[in-house]
């Protein structure tokens, strides 16, 4: 599997993301691109959106929140990464309890070496992606317990070699009865059979995450503060801090904190812009000397909404 250590190892050094190629594993675990968070609001919040994903981005946090969809959402983001690397994401969420996504990440091209010729002189380049399709159903069992599945195709490739395999998320959602406007969060994610590439297999990064989020008010300004905590099997557990303040009735503003991020401070920083059922998202992220990251997402909403908030 050398040539996916490789992609943890580049995906680690252009995302300085702790849990892709970490220092103990290597980047032994192939997918590791499955950790870099995609939507605006959720990374404006340090990726604290276990509890909270009840939205067309459940698949990628909690898929129990399809459980509390109010009506049809689609989002799209697209995420400006350094390098030449960039993500587009697109979720969709059926009241219904079904939903859909596309994560698609692209490394640009990457020049191809050999012992023999360090250069890569005539030797041209080799183009790297990561692809993950999902779709899952989640549903209310009562009026604060919500239960959900999300099953996900996923392939890495580099040049013309790639490795794809099959992964299911299960996911819990609670809000807290006599407790208003609190809500608690748990999806084990990643879980599938070892990736068998070239005679060596490897293990999926499992995943498990748990979060919660509290809504109130500041000077009468609708609040949201919520905190998420994530295992990687083999690695230490990082934690993610986010608050979001509506500044203006349409108008929300957010700060975060992801310990996930060695390569900068972790802090990240957002707002957003509401017209009807039309939503505006922006959150920037700092990797230090990498330099910056942009996130951008467009969400459309028709019926009700939703939200365990």
């Amino acid at each position: 599997m050398k040539y996916f250590r490789l992609a943890g190892i580049l995906l680690a050094g252009f995302c300085g993301v702790r849990p892709c190629a970490a220092a103990s594993s290597a980047g032994a675990e192939p997918f590791n691109f499955l950790f870099l968070d995609a939507n605006a609001r959720a990374v404006g919040m340090g990726g604290a959106y276990t509890a909270l994903a009840a939205d067309a981005n459940a698949l990628l946090y909690n898929p129990a929140g399809l459980g509390r969809i109010g009506g049809r959402e689609a989002t799209f983001m697209h995420n400006q990464h350094f390098e030449g690397i960039t993500q587009e994401y697109f979720g969709f969420a059926d009241p219904s309890g079904w939903g859909v996504s596309l994560n698609y990440l692209n490394f640009g091209e990457v020049p191809k070496t050999t012992v023999s010729n360090p250069s890569g002189t005539g030797l041209g380049s080799a183009g790297m992606t990561d692809l993950a399709i999902g779709a899952g159903y989640g549903r209310a069992i009562s009026e604060s317990l919500s239960l959900g599945a999300g099953f996900k195709f996923i392939k890495e490739s580099i040049d013309d070699i790639s490795v794809d395999a099959f992964a299911l998320d299960l996911g819990v959602l609670y809000s807290v009865p006599g407790i208003r406007k609190l809500a608690l969060g748990v999806a084990l994610q990643n879980l599938g059979p070892a990736v068998k590439f070239q005679g060596t297999s490897e293990s999926l990064p499992l995943n498990m995450r748990a979060g919660a989020a509290y809504g109130f008010t500041i000077f009468d300004r609708k609040s949201i503060a919520a905190i998420d905590v994530m295992k990687e099997k083999s690695e230490t557990a990082l934690t993610g801090f986010g608050l979001e303040v509506m500044a203006a009735r349409t108008v929300p503003v957010r700060l975060g904190f992801n310990t996930r991020n060695d390569a900068g401070t972790g802090i990240s920083a957002g707002l957003g812009w509401l017209h009807k059922s039309f939503g505006f998202d922006y959150a920037i992220m700092s990797y230090g000397d990498l330099g910056l990251t942009h996130r951008i997402s467009l969400t459309y909403t028709w019926g009700r909404s939703g939200g365990p908030l």
